[in-house]
């Protein structure tokens, strides 16, 4: 699973005054994170970590999986985040809704579910992918979170496949882009180098159980100038996935809004 988070920024303007243009601004770089929290078991851990965790505290958006309705509210409320969340199915075994959530202290506009094709073998359960417009700094990005199934639900080009789907609804967009999350794989990734995105996770090393990079953070027409990942790794986790984060420097045409 996957977060988006970002660093606060502080606006400096002493000795001139500009009534007309912005004026300079030393903006945080934004960082993205994200965190499969396991079917949203222990999700009161999860936020206190979300709340605390030096790399993850100031996150400006957080994207999540694995979550049902009262743990994304749970989370969402420790941060004093707004969120979206949609359900892609009722599990068969937990007998509740899982699905996907964006949290966020900025603005979420423009949300909707984004289902994808291919539901799983044997237990017939369908991914979603959900779909918000955060405008973070004056900056909007379209953002998606996502939980591809697994190759053994679905095979290699089911995941593909449903990829590909958040690919073609991100092209109706020519503005930033962010897709983040679970992938359960750890090369579909270069479905979207190959149309241009900047892949930050591409080599972020173990991300959940089984010592498999799955969980990756992707951007498209964000001017980046540098950046750096990371996860967190902890005994006693939250979950079978680490947080996954990526602190994004943006160009100055970007950073200075």
């Amino acid at each position: 699973m996957i977060w988006l988070a970002a660093g606060a920024a502080s606006c400096a303007h002493q000795g001139v005054n500009y009534p007309t243009t912005p004026g300079p601004c030393i903006a945080g770089p934004p960082t993205a994170v994200t965190w499969n929290i396991k079917w949203g078991i222990e999700a009161e851990a999860a936020a206190e970590m979300l709340a605390t965790e030096d790399a993850l505290r100031d996150a400006d958006i957080i994207i999540l999986q694995e979550m049902y309705e009262d743990a994304v509210e749970l989370v969402a409320a420790r941060l004093g985040a707004g969120y979206v969340y949609y359900a892609a199915t009722l599990h068969p075994r937990l007998k509740r809704h899982v699905g996907n959530a964006i949290l966020s202290r900025w603005p979420i506009t423009g949300d909707r579910k984004l289902v994808l094709p291919h539901d799983a073998r044997f237990i017939g359960t369908g991914r979603a992918a959900v779909v918000g417009t955060v405008t973070v700094r004056g900056l909007p990005i379209r953002v998606y979170g996502v939980h591809f199934a697994t190759a053994i639900a679905v095979g290699d080009n089911g995941i593909r496949d449903q990829l590909r789907t958040v690919m073609r609804n991100a092209d109706s967009t020519a503005g930033p882009v962010l897709i983040a999350g679970d992938f359960n794989s750890t090369r579909a990734g270069g479905l979207l180098l190959d149309e241009g995105y900047t892949w930050h996770t591409r080599r972020i090393g173990p991300t959940a159980a089984g010592g498999l990079a799955l969980d990756h953070i992707l951007t498209r027409s964000i001017p980046v100038a540098s950046s750096r990942v990371g996860s967190i790794d902890r005994k006693n986790l939250p979950s079978d996935h680490r947080p996954v984060w990526a602190l994004i420097s943006l160009a100055p045409a970007v950073s200075a809004q």
